[in-house]
């Protein structure tokens, strides 16, 4: 019970360290996006260059006012706090408990976002809810016997190396596709990225406790996951500017537990559910479950309404450089998926 209770409690301060991150955000886009100067009538300047110049002098003030903000930072702060819970959960238990359980903080935004907009939650997004906790109750209580959970090296390594090369597959062959096709596939890219985070993380947790600081700064896992988080962190932006919000979500949401739970069984020993009922139940629980978070995904709750005078994507490039970045318009980043968040930098405007 205490690494479901650690788990759920890493989900509820990432849900609100989003919230938080996200309300600062989109108070500050607006007005460094007014202080960016606009070139003057009629100046001789490649458009291109005039572009990028407004791009980086925006990127620049953007992150120097977010870390001058009380409540970014303050978010950051209880963002930390989520990590250091999840990887407790993590060295106590197991793969595919806790990262399943992580999808819950998309359970705790809702409620967030219902107090910040004034706005009450319809009824898909408590149907979504009621989704995904069945969801969670039938593939968790199916789990079979536990043998063992220490990690097995010889074939957690090729694991994760194989989930690197699927991460690395659709990058490249998202490549020429649809706007929500490449966000998706981007999306299973990071989601799949978070789940080998995961198991880095509970490597790095059991080094800190058996080791101490010496003994983290001495090994491969801590390094590891960091070179990862900042991946997984890097290709979930990349999808969420890449195409519609509700698909890159619910694709992230879905592909770190997923990925997360065979690299569990894989490379720690963790069980798979018994023949029969208990496999047939999990398996019903799993498709609950995506639903669940699909639905919750598309909850206009958690897609917050562009800053007002944002100039449209489809703008030409010497005006659209100007808006805030997706972060604005993004409650849910990488806490949503199974993180770290607060070891990658990410802003919850991801």
């Amino acid at each position: 019970m205490i690494v479901i209770a650690l788990a759920l409690a890493s989900a509820a301060l990432a849900a609100l360290s989003a919230a938080g991150e996200q309300r600062a955000a989109s108070r500050l886009a607006g007005e460094v996006r007014r202080r960016v100067p606009r070139p003057a009538p009629g100046a001789a300047e490649d458009p291109r260059q005039r572009s990028v110049r407004r791009r980086v002098r925006y990127a620049t003030g953007f992150a120097f006012a977010l870390l001058t903000t009380p409540l970014w930072l303050g978010s950051w702060i209880v963002d930390g706090g989520s990590f250091f819970l999840q990887a407790a959960a993590l060295h106590l238990g197991s793969l595919s408990v806790v990262q399943p359980l992580m999808v819950t903080t998309l359970l705790f935004s809702i409620p967030l976002a219902a107090l910040g907009t004034g706005r009450r939650p319809s009824l898909r997004d408590w149907t979504g809810a009621v989704g995904v906790c069945a969801g969670l109750v039938l593939v968790l209580s199916t789990r079979g016997s536990s043998t063992t959970d220490t990690a097995n090296y010889p074939t957690l390594i090729p694991a994760m190396a194989a989930v690197l090369l699927l991460a690395v597959m659709l990058v490249v062959l998202a490549r020429g596709r649809s706007a929500p096709v490449r966000a998706a596939m981007l999306s299973v890219g990071a989601g799949v990225l978070f789940s080998v985070g995961a198991a880095m993380t509970k490597l790095t947790a059991g080094t800190a406790v058996t080791d101490g600081l010496v003994g983290l700064l001495t090994s491969w896992p801590g390094y590891t996951l960091a070179a990862v988080s900042l991946a997984s962190f890097s290709l979930q932006q990349a999808a969420y500017a890449s195409g519609p919000l509700a698909p890159a979500m619910t694709a992230v949401v879905i592909a770190d537990p997923l990925a997360s739970y065979l690299l569990g069984v894989v490379g720690f020993g963790e069980p798979l559910p018994e023949l029969g009922a208990p496999l047939v139940l999990a398996a019903l629980g799993m498709g609950i479950l995506i639903a669940g978070v699909a639905m919750l995904a598309q909850s206009p709750l958690l897609h917050p309404p562009r800053v007002s005078g944002q100039v449209p994507a489809s703008a030409p490039a010497d005006t659209a450089t100007v808006d805030p970045p997706e972060s604005d318009r993004v409650v849910l980043p990488a806490a949503v998926a199974g993180r770290p968040c607060a070891a990658t930098g990410c802003t919850k405007g991801t």
